[in-house]
């Protein structure tokens, strides 16, 4: 398995807030018909780092939704949002390493409330 450094962030009341809107702002800009990235283009964030982190987990939300939830295919979920196939696929991988590391976490928290 290949080894990743995934950045957990804590955002701050007002990042979160920032956080909020541009999502909102995405996601109702994508049902309007945007593409992905003119719809987090189109949403002003001032702190880069955390308009990237709002990109990523915007796509992973799309991803989880309208993949897992919906069962669009990825190959029309790429076309839907415009973007290429492997950008999908590479989100998908990253979410659901995500998944993987969250679980680990908790049982490792668990194993040492139970020692």
């Amino acid at each position: 398995m290949r080894e990743f450094n995934f950045v957990f962030r804590e955002y701050s009341e007002e990042e979160s807030a920032i956080y909020e809107k541009a999502m909102k702002e995405i996601i109702q800009n994508i049902k309007n018909g945007m593409s992905f990235q003119d719809a987090v283009d189109s949403v002003e964030v001032k702190d880069n780092e955390l308009k990237s982190f709002i990109e990523d987990d915007a796509l992973k939300i799309l991803i989880a939704e309208l993949c897992y939830v919906s069962k669009i295919p990825f190959e029309e979920l790429a076309n839907m949002l415009k973007i290429p196939l492997e950008k999908i696929r590479k989100a998908n991988f990253e979410m659901l390493e995500d998944v993987a590391l969250t679980l680990n976490n908790t049982l490792s928290r668990n194993r040492r409330k139970d020692a």
